[in-house]
């Protein structure tokens, strides 16, 4: 069998190795896709500690992922091999009630995810289902597509399809200056809204600031920040507060920041967290849960990059054999932006 590179987690919480490992086979409904470039986020790192679901070990994760089908299964119809693409990593049955009502990411028959439950994008070659590819336009590079499906996805998702926000809305955005909060400021301000940032150093305030941002709020400095956000709103607070951190006492201060009747929506996660349900019930917040985007998600990102009213922001890039760096600098907080792989 012909071989190729592919960093592998054999064991939780240990570093990934870069090993030689067998082309992926693919099915019929399939193709054999050429890696072009790979995003890297925080679930990477919390697959990497084994803290969420995945298929058993060994695995080879990575679910941000773009680039050229190398070869096609019998019955692919759509595309051709040299064909540019990017992949939504969720691999619905757009059969069931959810999937019918346009929710695949919590698809009663969900048959997994790529670099979850099945191998990934950290690897020079993936196998990926037909349905799951949406065409690279020309306009994009590699590393900008890569990054879509998720970072800008997610943002997508929790904005327009969960929270709903409307043009006026003021808006907090916890971990602004992250991977994921810059592109939902971005993504926020496309919306009309007004946004406010917190994060946890003068440089993501400082970017927070570049992208648009209306007040910006060191959170190390004012743990109560939620003080700030009445300040500004002149008591009235946020219609939304977008959680990207999940730390305790940023679901805390975000639950206070919320205006009566309005929503906090928890983008990260953890196992568990506390939440004033009596502070919730008296003031009417909605508590939203929600998880990545559906293609149709990612097909609209794509709309607003190529119309250039959301950029990629792309913080840094590294080798394939470099990840195990990338996820320390996520771990660490140093990121200004998303993390990319170049495999070109």
């Amino acid at each position: 069998m012909v071989k190729t590179k592919a960093m592998v987690l054999r064991e939780f919480g240990k570093p990934l190795t870069l090993e030689e490992v067998e082309i992926p086979s693919y099915g019929p409904d399939e193709v054999l896709l050429k890696v072009k470039a790979a995003g890297v986020c925080g679930t990477d790192l919390k697959i990497r500690d084994g803290l969420v679901p995945t298929k058993e070990l060994p695995l080879i994760p990575g679910h941000e992922v773009a680039g050229v089908v190398a070869a096609t299964g019998a019955n692919v119809k759509r595309f051709r091999v040299g064909d540019a693409v990017l992949v939504s990593f969720y691999i619905p049955c757009n059969r069931c009630r959810t999937c019918r009502l346009g929710r695949q990411t919590i698809c009663e028959q969900l048959k997994g995810r790529i670099g979850f439950e099945f191998n990934g994008g950290f690897a020079e070659y993936v196998a990926v289902p037909e349905a799951c590819l949406i065409p690279k336009p020309p306009g994009l590079s590699f590393r900008q597509a890569a990054v879509i499906p998720d970072a800008l996805g997610t943002c997508y998702h929790v904005l327009v399809r969960r929270a709903q926000v409307q043009k006026g809305d003021c808006l907090v955005i916890v971990g602004g200056g992250g991977g994921l909060g810059l592109h939902a400021l971005q993504m926020a301000k496309v919306l009309g809204a007004v946004v406010i940032g917190v994060d946890v150093s003068a440089e993501k305030l400082a970017l927070m600031k570049s992208y648009g941002a209306d007040f910006v709020i060191d959170g190390r400095e004012n743990p109560s920040w939620s003080d700030a956000v009445a300040a500004y709103t002149q008591g009235g607070r946020a219609d939304l507060v977008v959680n990207f951190v999940a730390h305790q006492s940023s679901i805390d201060e975000g639950l206070k920041a919320v205006g009566k009747g309005g929503k906090l929506a928890l983008v990260a996660y953890s196992k568990e967290v506390k939440f004033n349900a009596l502070y919730g019930h008296l003031n009417e917040i909605d508590l939203l849960s929600t998880r990545a985007a559906t293609k149709e998600d990612i097909e609209e990102c794509l709309k607003l990059v190529l119309a250039k009213e959301v950029e990629t922001v792309i913080g840094e890039v590294i080798s394939l054999p470099e990840l195990n760096y990338g996820l320390q600098l996520i771990k660490d907080g140093k990121l200004k932006g998303r993390l990319v792989i170049d495999l070109e």
